[in-house]
């Protein structure tokens, strides 16, 4: 037996705000990555969602505010998902070989994340620093301590631990940016042993290094 619409209404309105959000976060993820910025519509999250186009503006006045709710939406998947990683890691290399792990494992899992960012730089890179890297400047103390623990284990021929987390850091960024947009479409998982391998090794043999 099917409900009326009075019925259905009722029903809708029961719903917490919290899904209401999840259902129009997943919807904006979606279409603002295959689609960037300027060419999805409102009414296009709304039909994805199954809402009315006047809800989603309920919770978010304006397109801009839907777009930037999806990015950190997305990033604070990413950091929980890191976070998790790491939790219960004590030893500082395989806290790092875990946290590099799960973010490529991310990207792997969410490939429209990496899409949603190229999309926030080309749109609003005049309105502030894109958010990935404001929220990578948020952790980025947490980082450094396990660097220094790290560098402090003796471990480490590297001793200066703001500099090993940018190479770290631009590697993993840029390989997943570059495996996107170049439409390699390689496993993450692997390309993440063989930079972790070179991380931790090297590329040269032992006693090669000249110069």
């Amino acid at each position: 037996m099917s409900l009326d619409p009075l019925d259905q209404s009722v029903k809708r309105g029961r719903v917490p705000a919290a899904e209401r959000c999840e259902q129009i976060l997943s919807a904006a993820v979606q279409l603002f990555a295959e689609q960037g910025f300027r060419c999805t519509e409102v009414q296009q999250i709304a039909d994805l969602a199954g809402l009315g186009k006047g809800t989603v503006y309920r919770f978010y006045p304006t397109k801009d505010e839907l777009f930037q709710a999806a990015v950190d939406d997305v990033l604070q998947r990413l950091t929980a998902r890191v976070d998790e990683a790491v939790r219960s890691v004590e030893d500082p290399l395989e806290h790092l070989r875990a946290g590099f792990k799960a973010y490529m494992a991310f990207f792997q899992a969410h490939p429209e994340a990496i899409e949603l960012f190229v999309h926030e730089s080309a749109e609003f890179r005049r309105v502030g620093q894109p958010r990935y890297f404001a929220y990578s400047d948020m952790r980025r103390q947490a980082w450094i301590d396990i660097y220094q623990q790290l560098i402090d284990s003796g471990r480490c021929r590297v001793s200066d631990p703001q500099q090993m987390l940018d190479v770290v850091g631009n590697l993993a960024y840029g390989s997943v940016l570059v495996n996107r947009i170049s439409g390699r479409n390689e496993s993450l998982d692997e390309i993440a042993d063989r930079l972790l391998d070179m991380i931790f090794y090297g590329v040269l043999k032992p006693g090669d290094i000249r110069g």
